[in-house]
């Protein structure tokens, strides 16, 4: 196998084994409540039930193909997460600055003034956040 049918491989089954770690955790019945997003598990316990049978077994083939074919474990670290998280959030939130609005049509008055210094804030509490994350501690 050459180098590019491993990193296919590897990459297609690493993104559906994290498919599967999101689908296991609704599985077990968790929602998520905050200001302005919410989900909602509809799922009945049958339903759960069958997922995470569904979820295992899959687990359980993803793991045998890793075995046979010698494939690394993808990692990923929650402070490198963190960080792109709050770089893509950045580029969102200053997209609600009144000077974007406006390809939206006409901003109406005082919407500017109300949002731009919301948006600096939040922005600052990003970049406050990304600096928490980027400083090395004894762990």
């Amino acid at each position: 196998m050459s180098e590019n049918h491993i990193r296919s491989i590897s990459t297609t089954l690493s993104l559906l084994d994290k498919a599967l770690c999101e689908f296991d955790y609704w599985a077990q019945g968790h929602e998520v409540r905050s200001v302005l997003y919410e989900v909602r598990n509809t799922l009945s316990e049958a339903q759960r039930q069958l997922i995470t049978a569904e979820v295992v077994e899959m687990k359980d083939m993803i793991q045998e193909i890793r075995d046979t074919l010698n494939l690394e474990v993808t990692r990923r670290y929650v402070d490198k997460l963190f960080l792109g998280s709050c770089s893509v959030l950045w580029t969102y939130l200053v997209e609600l600055e009144g000077r974007h609005l406006k390809r939206y049509g006409d901003v109406p008055p005082g919407l500017a003034e109300y949002l731009n210094p919301r948006v600096d804030a939040l922005n600052r509490h990003l970049k406050r956040i990304a600096d928490i994350v980027a400083r090395k501690e004894s762990r």
